[in-house]
């Protein structure tokens, strides 16, 4: 399909004059490495979407507590806050190819050994917690792996279309994995889905294999004096994104809509169980779609090409979803849910791929880990976020905490582009 260099790239003249027209949306899938990563993130995406559903769904039923799933969920994410920095100088340090493939093989086991927690009947709660955490600090590698390796596998006019259509992956996925996922749980327990995860990351490692990863200058392991620089390069990272207005103001939005604006994602359980009344295969549904929903947005913004005022686009999908929340706190029905759900799904889909890829056209590849890895951070903001719901819907109900948090993202969207001009400017 295509003719690669020895950097492991088409030349981005020949990409251009080479692909047909009708086939610009998924440009980015000329580049054979990108290829190959795109099959990793279509792997890796099933295993993960299995493994929430299940892991939501098992929290809630051991104990049915919204509350025990929010804690259970914001565990996953801590290590987005706490090791996400060190791991980003890991990835500036090493051979990526070589993090992803180990990190896959190292959580399949993990899963695998929960499965037999699970089937041998001696599960508890604070297994879960393990759980959780060991998965976090793999998620924590295997996203910032992946996003630090897309802006070298492709030039930088076909970013924004890299992403997204990278992005597909997780949406396809997304929108198949939960309801076979859901089904699964109740034809055959929960068990068995961990074991779908593991043998699906084992096929993330096995694709993982053949890549060819660019060259770049990387930190040096050790100072002359012999001390470690680790914190040095965090430092360098931080202070990249500090000296940089836009990146500064990309990330606040990332970190203040996560919290708000996202936790639906994961708090599904809970409403599929109180507001709806649904076993795991109705949970199933509702996340399927919202990946539909985000399989349309993807689709929409890859034709769209590379679009113009990307911080207005930003800002746009930021108030529709928090009006989008306000609207499910006062569905009560099946059919409206479903369609929030999916009008969520799109807006949370163009919301990622174009703040990362703003943020990621202002990086040099030598700082990709350390500064993907803080934007990465911004999961623990989407666990705390879920964990405030868990406590206002243990005070309240579910419906009231979608409420608060929605009206919280849309009052903060409008402060925001009034008071960053900037962003108009995007």
């Amino acid at each position: 399909m295509s003719h690669v260099t020895d950097q492991g790239q088409d030349s981005p003249v020949e990409t251009a004059t080479r692909v047909p027209r009708w086939l610009r949306p998924v440009e980015s899938l000329y580049y054979r490495d990108f290829r190959l990563l795109w099959g990793t993130s279509f792997l890796s995406s099933a295993a993960k979407t299995i493994q929430q559903i299940s892991l939501g769904w098992l929290a809630f039923d051991l104990s049915g507590s919204p509350l025990l799933l929010g804690t259970v969920m914001f565990v996953y994410d801590v290590p987005f806050l706490t090791t996400a920095p060190f791991i980003g100088v890991l990835v500036d340090r090493f051979d990526r190819r070589r993090l992803l493939i180990v990190s896959q093989l190292g959580m399949a086991l993990v899963a695998s050994l929960l499965a037999v927690d699970i089937a041998m009947g001696t599960i508890q709660s604070w297994h879960l917690l393990i759980f959780a955490l060991a998965s976090g600090v793999e998620n924590t590698l295997i996203h910032v792996v992946r996003q630090a390796l897309v802006p070298s596998m492709v030039p930088k006019r076909v970013l924004l279309n890299a992403i997204t259509v990278n992005s597909a992956a997780f949406t396809v996925s997304r929108t198949t994995a939960p309801l076979i996922g859901g089904v699964l749980i109740v034809a055959f327990g929960v068990s068995g889905n961990f074991v779908i995860q593991a043998v699906l990351l084992i096929g993330v490692a096995v694709a993982a294999f053949p890549m060819r990863m660019p060259e770049f200058d990387r930190p040096a392991d050790e100072k002359e004096d012999g001390a470690s620089p680790m914190l040095e390069e965090i430092a360098e990272g931080l202070s990249f994104i500090w000296n940089k207005g836009t990146l500064r103001e990309l990330f606040a939005i990332r970190f203040v809509i996560g919290f708000l604006a996202m936790p639906i994602t994961i708090f599904l359980p809970a409403w599929a169980a109180e507001v709806l009344d649904l076993d795991a295969d109705g949970l199933g549904i509702l996340y399927s779609a919202m990946g539909v929903g985000a399989l349309l947005g993807t689709v929409l913004l890859a034709t769209a090409g590379n679009v113009k005022r990307k911080g207005l686009l930003l800002a746009g999908i930021s108030a529709g979803m928090a009006l989008s929340l306000m609207g499910l706190s006062q569905a009560s029905g099946m059919t409206v849910s479903l369609l929030v759900l999916g009008l969520i799904g799109a807006m949370q889909t163009v919301f990622f791929a174009v703040s990362m890829t703003l943020v990621q056209l202002q990086v040099p590849q030598r700082l990709q880990g350390r500064v993907m890895s803080i934007y990465n951070m911004g999961h623990g903001a989407v666990s705390a976020g879920a964990l405030v719901m868990g406590v206002i819907s243990e005070v309240s109900d579910v419906q009231v905490a979608v409420l608060i948090l929605g009206a919280a993202a849309l009052v903060t969207t409008v402060v925001g582009v009034v008071w960053l001009p900037s962003m108009r400017k995007m």
